[in-house]
């Protein structure tokens, strides 16, 4: 007969902290990375994304999160009780290879990222140690919120603003007493007229402010279908995020 064996799993925002309920959580799948086989899997949920301290213990995550500075601010991500995870437990009767994917946050479909690693799981012998097996995710959330996509306007020239806001994998904000600054994260936009064959005009974002959300505009000099991408990168880390929207107007 198998043996049971406890697995606990996170995941856990490059540079950031815990997904959690409040960004709709991570799926979890686990298979055997030989055979391909489901072992296990479900939803990384919880109400809690962790805590950040400065002094290390056992259960911290070992990615740290560093605020950039003179000198930088490292600070431990440390689960409690109610911090977001996933036990599973693995029916194993050998050594096994573990595939372990995560897919989320799930309340930011657009910028979700699907992660696949690999560990070996021992019958009998649980995966709990510290804060368990915490799967990273790479990435920014960036949702447009101006112009909504589809939005036509009554003539051109036209000044189309852009309104985007800009988190953290974990739904973490960005603002300047926060972990994660400003400063930090760069913001543009592409903005092309579709079909034309134009290259795309760029468009330069304010410094991220009233936490996380940034500012834009864009001079629509003619009628036609355009398409913005907004791509969002933070420069500590090498997170990357976009988010697209499209609007226009007719002759």
């Amino acid at each position: 007969m198998a043996t049971t064996t406890p697995m606990m799993i996170r995941a856990q925002a490059n540079g950031g902290k815990f997904l959690a309920d409040d960004i709709g959580g991570a799926e979890v799948t686990v298979r055997d990375a030989r055979t391909g086989r489901w072992l296990a899997g479900g939803r990384v949920q919880g109400p809690d994304s962790g805590t950040l301290q400065q002094s290390y213990v056992p259960s911290a995550s070992r990615s740290a999160v560093v605020t950039p500075g003179n000198p930088p601010l490292v600070q431990w991500l440390v689960p409690g009780p109610t911090t977001s995870g996933l036990t599973v437990e693995l029916p194993i009767t050998q050594p096994t290879l573990l595939e372990v994917e995560a897919y989320g946050p799930l309340g930011g479909l657009q910028s979700a990222q699907r992660v696949v690693t690999y560990t070996w799981a021992v019958p009998g012998v649980p995966i709990t140690q510290g804060p368990g097996f915490v799967v990273g995710l790479p990435g920014l959330v960036v949702q447009v919120q101006q112009p909504p996509t589809h939005l036509e306007y009554s003539s051109a020239p036209q000044s189309v603003p852009f309104v985007v806001n800009v988190t953290m994998m974990c739904g973490c904000p960005i603002g300047k007493k926060l972990a994660w600054i400003p400063e930090d994260f760069t913001i543009t936009a592409a903005v092309e007229r579709i079909g034309s064959g134009a290259p795309p005009a760029t468009v330069c974002f304010s410094v991220l402010h009233d936490p996380s959300i940034s500012h834009g505009s864009f001079e629509m000099k003619s009628p036609g279908f355009y398409q913005a991408a907004i791509t969002a990168v933070q420069r500590s880390t090498g997170n990357i995020g976009t988010g697209t929207v499209t609007f226009f107007t007719k002759p």
